[in-house]
């Protein structure tokens, strides 16, 4: 068998809110490790929107989430996809531990957080996630595939904040995001691992970045350029192929999966920070957290905030 895995963020670009990084990875059987996910579960998961019926729709989150049909798609792919894995999700804070995203202590910081568990599917129902999963389960297991592993990692503003502080770089944020993914699917796994992570911004190099981050591995670059940079891991326990991929998530499902579990568990959390402001002003039209946006937004809730004492810190990035 055969790891094939994916990582991708979402809010790596907002003013307000959480980033998350996500990691899913599926075992694949060394025969058919050079298929395409897509082609593998085609009878249950569609690449596209387009003539897809029946089935889960597996790809770029931007494309997924619509203000006409908001979480619903993306939540049905998140909650069937851990259905699988035997994980019924009835609220917010089982999503978060079951996924090992953030200690709750730390979200005990935020006034919007705070003890604000609430309960899912917030725009599906159980009887599409079980019609979903059970089509789910069958092809995975037509096909010998498993569905074997995610884990997603939450930077909240006050600890993204100190962490561009301390690098002076936001693109390093993402990156050490994404080595906390990458350690732990090396130290948890087996021994042929390919590994397709969506590629940051304008860096082509990362050699020097995976050798900090396994210093005791032999790291090969393979590839390195604008669309794509490879490189081969080894130890003597395991071997990974990681490529860091332009628009990885039309390249790989693997990657597409985790970019919808990213964006829905950051909207989760946008859903939690505007519902806090509405309270105070009901008018009020929440908000996505991106730049322009943000600056209205913030520019209309400046007196409650200065009312409730809320520190910059805790609500606005730096970056």
């Amino acid at each position: 068998m055969a790891i094939i895995a994916g990582i991708d963020e979402a809010g790596y670009g907002p003013v307000l809110g959480p980033m998350v990084v996500t990691l899913v990875s599926f075992d694949v059987p060394g025969e058919k490790v050079q298929y395409s996910l897509w082609n593998l579960l085609e009878k249950a998961v569609s690449g596209s929107l387009k003539g897809k019926k029946h089935r889960l729709a597996v790809q770029d989150s931007k494309k997924l989430y619509h203000s006409y049909n908001g979480l619903k798609l993306l939540e049905e792919a998140v909650l069937t996809f851990l259905w699988t894995r035997d994980l019924k999700i009835t609220s917010f804070y089982q999503l978060l531990d079951s996924l090992s995203c953030c200690s709750l202590d730390t979200l005990m910081n935020y006034p919007w957080y705070a003890e604000k568990n609430y309960s899912l599917p917030l725009t599906t129902n159980n009887t599409a996630i079980l019609n979903y999963g059970d089509l789910l389960k069958y092809v995975l297991n037509e096909q010998c595939v498993q569905f074997s592993y995610v884990s997603s990692y939450v930077v909240t503003v006050q600890e993204f904040n100190e962490q561009v502080r301390l690098s002076g770089n936001k693109s390093v944020v993402l990156f050490k995001s994404c080595a906390v993914l990458i350690s732990r699917l090396w130290n948890n796994s087996g021994d042929n691992i390919i590994l397709n992570v969506d590629k940051h911004g304008g860096r082509n190099v990362y050699s020097n970045l995976l050798t900090d981050l396994l210093p005791a591995a032999n790291i090969k670059v393979l590839e390195e350029g604008a669309k794509v940079s490879t490189y081969e891991i080894e130890n003597a326990q395991r071997r990974m192929r990681i490529s860091f991929v332009e628009k990885g998530e039309e390249a790989c499902m693997a990657v597409a999966l985790a970019s919808i579990f990213s964006k829905y568990i950051r909207e989760l959390f946008m859903h939690l920070e505007n519902q806090y402001w509405l309270q105070f002003m009901p008018d009020l039209e929440p908000t996505a957290g991106y730049y322009n946006d943000a600056q209205r937004f913030l520019s209309q809730i400046e007196r409650i905030r200065g009312r409730e004492s809320i520190q910059d810190d805790i609500l606005v990035r730096i970056k």
